[in-house]
């Protein structure tokens, strides 16, 4: 019954929808229209995927690709198997500079970490203080020149045994083989959550839009925090094989231990819930400029990335965990820097089992010093094309493309203009850099001040996998762990 409801219905449907989303992809005239029939041919000649998500990729092309790499062409080929759009092309393309960036990020940490930072300056919470933390500015220097960089490191107790000293040993045992599963296996599937909300019911109506914004009727807003995490795109490490995760198996993120032996690397996106940059312009009591971060981001794991280690030393009993290097959104919006718009970044996070049980957590960030904060186009040609997409439903960038890509190729300095930066230049300026000096109006101070809040960011996407760490008794036994936990799929 389920195969005869896949093959007149589910499969009829989804090819419908994935030509549609084909033609909405922007290819012009004909080419448009030939790639949404292509697809729709591919898409009811081919197999269903499955529901299997930890089986991927053991159907995938056999064809010799072991030497290649990730090129335009390569993709396109390969895409064909895969339905990858114009998107998914433009992320995978950015993979193997990513990955190079990241690398040499990582060699640096390692070989930096913990007192060869140029500047070190203190970074820490109030309450319930990390064991150590500190944020830092330096450069490193990568194959494409030397890189400004920033970052802030914490290393805090997560967890502790509780039991009697005679079995102490024996439960510092179980506690390290729980905390490998639960970390490399499922982390990444339950590390955003939603905050108690409460609300006075109200009895009303469906309002217009136009009226709705006028009551005061209580409703039920969701508030997300933490990282949450999708998997997308896959390198398989026999065959060089790129292909793409199915909808359907997204947030199950993929065990991590598959990376390195299964899995060349994988690119996953991560939603940062509830990340706001906001600096203000007049003093504490004056106005406050809030810009949301609340774009999503691509990364890339990879095996360097990946920790996995039983009894490392004598006082250790195991270290897991994993990290990723960022990759830059090819699509330019209005704010300039954070996340998406990090030209090179790694974040690493990595737990620590003691002999005695006790279990700590350590997180590093490492990122480009900001060039700007925001991306405001005062180009006349820019805002009268946005303008008139607006209300054509984008047809007018659609049909004057050339004329467009034309206009778009002479440089102006209405391109790109920074209101954030060009503030606080312009009152260093006036002020003889005494706002600098005497109010910490400057960039380094708005750049510390985004390190702080990254790192609360860390701290609360750790305190709440805390609560679903210690709601499953035994992280080994996959039968009894609840659907929410495999899917990743939450409320």
């Amino acid at each position: 019954m389920n195969q005869i409801l896949d093959e007149f219905v589910t499969r009829p449907l989804g090819a419908a929808l994935s030509a549609i989303e084909m033609f909405g992809q922007g290819a012009e005239g004909l080419r448009g229209i030939d790639g949404m029939l292509s697809r729709l041919a591919h898409s009811l000649s081919n197999p269903s995927p499955g529901n299997c998500c930890g089986e991927l990729g053991n159907a995938a092309s056999q064809g010799d690709t072991r030497s290649m790499q990730p090129t335009a062409d390569m993709i396109s080929n390969q895409a064909n198997g895969a339905q990858f759009t114009d998107e998914d092309r433009l992320v995978i393309e950015r993979v193997d500079g990513a990955l190079a960036d990241g690398r040499a990020l990582k060699r640096w940490w390692d070989c930096t970490f913990p007192n060869g930072f140029s500047q070190r300056f203190d970074l820490e919470r109030v309450f319930n203080r990390p064991d150590t933390s500190f944020g830092f500015f330096d450069q490193v220097q990568l194959t494409r020149g030397t890189l400004p960089v920033m970052g802030n490191f914490q290393d805090m107790f997560y967890d502790q045994t509780r039991t009697p000293s005679n079995i102490g040993r024996a439960a510092a045992g179980w506690m390290r083989d729980q905390i490998r599963e639960f970390v490399l296996h499922y982390f990444m599937r339950v590390s955003s959550f939603r905050q108690p909300e409460v609300y006075v019911e109200s009895r009303q109506r469906a309002l217009p839009s136009y009226v709705e914004r006028l009551s005061w009727c209580s409703e039920s807003d969701i508030l997300r925090q933490g990282f949450g995490f999708t998997q997308h795109y896959y390198k398989l490490r026999d065959t060089g094989q790129i292909g793409k995760f199915p909808t359907e198996c997204e947030s199950a993120i993929t065990d991590l231990r598959e990376i390195g032996q299964k899995y060349e690397w994988i690119v996953v996106k991560v939603r940062i819930f509830a990340f706001n940059f906001r600096f203000k312009l007049f003093g504490p009591n004056g106005p406050e400029v809030s810009i949301p971060l609340a774009e999503e981001s691509y990364l890339v794991l990879s095996s360097e990335f990946i920790l996995n280690e039983d009894e490392p030393s004598l006082d250790v009993l195991g270290r897991y965990g994993f990290g990723y290097a960022f990759i830059q959104d090819p699509a330019q919006g209005l704010i300039g820097y954070g996340p998406g718009q990090f030209s090179a970044a790694i974040e690493l996070i990595n737990f620590e089992v003691s002999k005695e049980g006790k279990i700590s957590v350590s997180m590093v960030f490492v990122v480009n010093r900001p060039e700007r904060i925001a991306n405001v186009s005062l180009n006349p040609v820019d805002w009268g094309f946005r303008l008139a997409d607006f209300f054509s439903f984008g047809m007018t960038s659609r049909i004057f493309a050339p004329i467009k890509r034309t206009l778009e190729r002479i440089p102006t300095a209405l391109d790109n203009f920074d209101p954030v930066y060009s503030f606080v230049s312009l009152v260093n300026v006036l002020s003889a850099n005494q706002a600098a000096q005497q109010l910490c109006i400057s960039r380094e101070q708005l750049e510390k001040d985004f390190l702080a809040q990254h790192f609360a960011q860390h701290y609360i996407t750790l305190e709440g996998s805390l609560l679903t760490w210690r709601q499953i008794r035994d992280w080994l036994d996959s039968t009894a762990l609840p659907e929410w936990v495999v899917t990743g799929r939450s409320s």
